[in-house]
């Protein structure tokens, strides 16, 4: 009773000492958002202008990481701050506990107004982790892109539109309503661009004459890796039809509507005929280019890329174009200056690079997050932010900014110390990444992939393929895209018993008192 009554004193203290200046916290959030598909970033094949604003005036973070590449466990560590491990949700089947500690629990506690709105997809729905929650219902809590069903404590609602723009509209509204005597959190939380890649109306067009440059290591033979890599069922060559919106066309479906596919069932008659506008020629296209025989070998691969990546990156144009919205309304109704304003994905993706499209392992496409930050007075505008940080560091950093203290628990950092140029205060030189999705040495599970952790420092990275007794060692520096496998290489054996031993500390480190 007595440290309930201490802690309530301390918000109290917290409360009356920042008032009105409390900064306002606004996180944006995407599923699967690959870096090389953000503008401000190096080698980035795209334009995101607003993307790029948020880091031109603020920050953007080039050695961002998450500790488990897949969806479900991303979250869990973003709320909690915690490994995969320790939160209990180690895969995309694992049950969420919402009951154990999250930041947003605890910032609602110390006044501020609390909101979600979006994709939360974790096993089990919200309670009070937010004061107000709005979440994407269906398809395994990753609702359609097109007249999707939203779930609220109220019950279900089905709204009409695509569900980038209805995220964006709900914030707004949130906004708007919002009690203006409190700062506020919101969490804005998006689909896109995950798969099933359905781009907004207005996005649908465009790219048909352009061609994306390929990756260098797209047509990666895994010559030195562990014997399972070139196994995994994540290669853009084996994608289906459907998932590359190849589809009937409009014609077609009229003749004999059980042609439909379900994704083109879910929209509404308008909707239908833009994709048809947009998506027949292209598939008419497809076809010839099968009848005349021009699509065999690397043909159909670099094909299968180019129809992908259009479609990815439509999908970005889109979430984009909702982002300035956002930003504009900060602008426009005076709240900017006192808002920190995040933007990240819960894992990168692979957009053709070794020939793929998926996420899950410690290669560094998937492994690396976007990370950008905004906070004026805070951030110095243009800042670059090249130390390792991770996700789980969000939840320290959203406490510390709060005004709130960081328990001892929580195993990532607040990265307010990285806001300033300076470099010489203690940082973290190594980070940890566990993958526990991939089943048994029997069942690889999900995309036949098997379970890894690693750890990763600024130079090199260790894979350990545990069940399998395999390992990989990269020399980042020399070896950035990871094509050569040193990990048999004598003059790298002290590097390696390094990397050993410092992967038996972290895990122990973390997982000691869990």
């Amino acid at each position: 009773m007595k440290l309930i009554n201490l802690q309530w004193l301390f918000i109290f203290f917290v409360v009356s000492a920042y008032g009105e200046s409390r900064p306002n916290i606004l996180f944006l959030f995407s599923d699967d958002h690959a870096l090389r598909t953000i503008g401000a970033y190096p080698g980035s094949i795209n334009s995101t202008p607003n993307l790029d604003r948020i880091a031109r005036e603020g920050a953007l973070f080039t050695n961002s990481f998450n500790v488990n590449s897949i969806c479900c466990p991303s979250r869990a560590a973003i709320l909690t701050g915690k490994h995969s491990q320790a939160n209990g949700v180690i895969g995309n089947s694992s049950k969420w506990n919402g009951k154990q500690w999250v930041f947003s629990r605890e910032i609602g506690k110390s006044g501020y107004q609390t909101g979600l709105i979006g994709k939360w997809h974790l096993k089990g729905n919200p309670t009070d982790e937010f004061q107000s929650w709005e979440i994407l219902s269906g398809k395994g809590g990753q609702g359609s892109y097109f007249n999707p069903t939203f779930l609220s404590p109220r019950g279900e609602s089905k709204v009409t539109g695509h569900s980038t723009k209805i995220i964006t509209d709900k914030a707004l509204r949130w906004l708007k309503k919002r009690d203006q005597k409190k700062p506020f959190l919101l969490c804005a939380q998006y689909k896109v661009p995950h798969i099933h890649r359905l781009p907004p109306i207005n996005r649908m067009k465009g790219y048909d004459d352009i061609e994306f440059p390929v990756p260098d290591t797209f047509f990666d033979d895994f010559s030195t890796r562990s014997s399972f890599v070139s196994d995994t069922w994540m290669a853009l060559k084996g994608m289906k039809g459907h998932v590359l919106n190849i589809a009937p066309t409009e014609e077609e479906i009229d003749k004999n509507p059980k042609n439909c596919p379900p994704f083109l069932s879910e929209m509404n008659l308008k909707q239908r005929k833009a994709w048809h506008s947009a998506y027949d020629p292209r598939n008419l296209k497809y076809r010839k280019l099968i009848e005349e025989n021009k699509l065999e070998g690397k043909a159909k691969s670099l094909y299968i890329y180019q129809r992908f990546i259009k479609d990815y990156i439509r999908c970005i144009d889109g979430l984009d174009d909702q982002i300035g919205r956002i930003l504009d309304y900060l602008d426009q109704n005076n709240l900017s200056k006192n808002t920190l304003v995040i933007y990240s994905s819960d894992q990168g993706f692979f957009t053709g690079e070794h020939g793929w499209a998926e996420k899950r392992w410690m290669y560094e496409e998937s492994f690396k997050s976007p990370l950008i930050m905004r906070w004026p007075g805070k951030i110095p505008p243009g800042s670059r932010v090249v130390k390792l940080v991770q996700n789980i560091d969000l939840a320290p950093t959203f406490l510390k900014a709060s005004g709130l203290p960081v328990p001892n628990s929580i195993h990532g950092l607040a990265l307010q110390p990285l806001f300033s140029n300076k470099s010489n205060f203690p940082w973290r030189k190594d980070i940890l990444y566990q993958y526990f999705d991939g089943g048994t040495p029997e069942k690889r599970g999900p995309y036949n992939m098997p379970r890894h952790e690693g750890i990763r420092d600024e130079r090199y990275k260790l894979i350990s393929f545990y069940e399998f007794n395999q390992w990989e060692f990269y020399d980042l520096e020399n070896d950035p895209n990871e094509l050569n496998n040193l990990f048999r290489k004598k003059q790298f054996k002290p590097e390696i018993k390094r990397l050993q031993q410092r992967l038996l500390i972290l895990k122990d480190n973390f997982f000691k008192n869990d």
